[in-house]
């Protein structure tokens, strides 16, 4: 049996310093999100295998606080194929990279991210910031799964409610 964790990034800030899409950082309610994620992650028992993370620096900031709270130097594989991948793309990662990982963990971007997740349960899927999913397949090679293969093993989305700003 083969399991993929998908998780999309934690919420972020509007826009990074330099206007850069990749250097956007996580607002305090991603940060909070991540804390959460990672305490499930870890109360749940949920185990990460390999660990592939979209080089953006939100997605590296959420794979670290999730970490934190596993507290774990769990190893994780950073790359830039991630950023911005479509579903194509993920796809071909996940089967490309994972030939003896029998439990992968990725942590990424909308659209992709959500559209994987779509063709493998064939079924619509919209993960929203922060969101888990965990999904299984009844397979001993990644070049078995293909459309509507999977099963849902489990979802979880931290639910953080932070006050408004005070308005001066």
């Amino acid at each position: 049996m083969l399991t993929l964790n998908l998780i999309r990034h934690a919420k972020t800030e509007v826009q990074s310093a330099s206007g850069d899409d990749k250097e956007r950082e996580l607002a305090p309610k991603g940060i909070s999100q991540s804390n959460i994620l990672g305490k499930h992650i870890r109360i749940q028992f949920i185990e990460l295998g390999k660990l592939y993370c979209s080089s953006a620096v939100r997605t590296q900031q959420t794979c670290s606080i999730i970490l934190q709270q596993l507290g774990t130097n769990h190893p994780v594989e950073l790359d830039d194929q991630l950023y911005a991948s479509t579903r194509e793309n993920l796809f071909n990662f996940l089967i490309e990279k994972n030939s003896s990982n029998p439990t992968v963990t990725i942590i990424g971007h909308n659209d992709g991210i959500s559209e994987l997740a779509t063709y493998l349960l064939d079924e619509y899927i919209d993960l929203r910031t922060g969101e888990f999913l965990s999904v299984t397949f009844p397979f001993t090679s990644w070049n078995m799964i293909s459309k509507g293969t999977a099963s849902l093993n489990s979802r979880y989305r931290p639910q953080v409610f932070l006050p408004d700003p005070v308005k001066v």
